[in-house]
């Protein structure tokens, strides 16, 4: 394997274990909790990622225990899509999930043995990462929670009904259906333009407001992960001889070319006929991968840090912060380190907090607004934590939700 090739695996796995995290399949660094996770495509990336086995059986162990979360319809729909190496791989992670939680996913080839696994949690909707899967929780794993989702990306866009079904994940006669029953609802309003209707939410800020914890950014992951899995076969390929690298780079620069327009970032991909066309082309890659897995700089794990509170067992509560590997050390408050079952959230918050705030450039912090904003948090994130139970929020997390809550209160003032 090229160095390149080492550096693509390692920022690939790095990307779908952030995501997995997030949908609280196992405990680690999480670098997108403020991007919408797509499921179905992630669930096909991870199972043709297979050189990690503690993450594909993590990633199982997830979708058997929370297969009525997943789309049958958009997994069929993206395998189709799929290379014939994702596909296959799919085909024998989905028989896995099959067999053990009967569900009806297109399956082909033997089930994978499952491997003992790290301790899974259950998803916690609020996280605004997981905007998916609680717009199915409120109106059911279909075309209607995919359309939601799209429209809250973009409040202000009007869509037409065959731009939505492209980007969905579900044909024309699921999203024309649900968006008849949207508009219905109240909560779509439709208009003509031309020869044909356009779509936008009623309300956007109704219905944000309702669904509250929103994420920052919707990526579309799909096109994402078929880049990398190109740049991963492109950095895997053995043996080529120095006059046939620009003929692997022109290859390569034509498969993801679809997808890079998808993305909008067509512009930025390097000209295959140039001297220095190989250079060019990797440097873009690992700088695209960065991006995608959260390892850009100033953001990479050396300077992440992640705050884990405990809602102890036998009462109490306790943080700790941790910055990258290090050693995680008890944040105390008010000289002690454990709180009572009463002033506990509200004395964590507040100084998780104060200590993000105050280890940010970016973010100006009032004192006052700290206190208000950290109890909401504590009211909304931490006291319906069950004894025994622990939540990992990182310094970006925190600091995005003070700024959002910030404009709020701004816009309300």
């Amino acid at each position: 394997m090229t160095r390149f090739g080492s550096e693509v695996n390692t920022l690939a796995l790095d990307l779908a274990w952030s995501l997995w995290f997030e949908l609280g399949a196992g405990g680690g660094v999480r670098r997108h909790d403020w991007q919408a996770v797509d499921l179905e495509p992630l669930i096909l990336f991870t199972a043709w990622l297979g050189t990690d086995s503690r993450l594909r059986a993590n990633a199982m162990e997830w979708s058997i225990a929370n297969a009525r979360f997943a789309s049958t319809f958009r997994l069929r729909h993206f395998a189709k899509q799929a290379s014939p190496a994702m596909r296959a791989a799919f085909g024998r992670f989905a028989a896995t999930v099959r067999t053990h939680a009967r569900v009806p996913w297109p399956a082909q080839g033997d089930p994978l043995a499952l491997l003992q696994h790290d301790a899974l949690g259950s998803p916690d909707l609020r996280r605004p990462s997981l905007i998916q899967l609680r717009l199915r929780a409120l109106v059911g794993v279909s075309a209607r929670a995919e359309i939601l989702k799209m429209m809250l990306a973009e409040p202000d866009r009007l869509l037409s009904a065959s731009a939505l079904a492209e980007d969905v994940g579900y044909g024309k006669g699921s999203v024309a259906q649900a968006l008849e029953m949207l508009t219905m609802a109240g909560i779509v309003l439709v208009q003509p333009a031309g020869n044909r209707l356009q779509y936008r939410l009623a309300r956007p800020d109704d219905l944000a407001q309702a669904l509250r914890w929103l994420p920052s950014t919707y990526p579309d992951w799909w096109p994402v992960f078929r880049i990398t899995e190109a740049l991963w076969d492109y950095g895997h390929e053995t043996g080529t001889p120095e006059s046939a690298h620009g003929i692997a780079v022109d290859r390569l620069l034509q498969r993801i070319d679809a997808d890079a327009h998808r993305l909008g970032i067509a512009q930025q991909l390097p000209d295959a006929r140039g001297a220095a066309a190989v250079a060019e082309l990797e440097h873009w890659a690992i700088g695209f991968l960065a991006d995608q897995s959260g390892r850009a700089p100033g953001v990479g794990p050396s300077r992440q840090v992640s705050y884990v509170v405990h809602h102890l067992s036998f009462g109490g509560w306790l943080a700790t912060a941790a910055t990258g590997g290090r050693q995680p050390k008890t944040i105390e408050v008010e000289g002690q380190a454990q709180l009572d079952e009463s002033t506990g959230p509200a004395a964590v918050a507040h100084a998780m907090f104060t200590d993000a705030l105050q280890k940010s450039s970016r973010t100006s912090a009032d004192r006052a607004l700290i206190q208000v904003i950290s109890r909401e948090f504590a009211e909304e994130l931490l006291r319906p934590m069950r004894a025994g139970q622990e939540a990992t929020f990182t310094a970006e997390f925190l600091r995005r939700w003070y700024e959002n809550r910030h404009q709020r209160f701004g816009a309300t003032a």
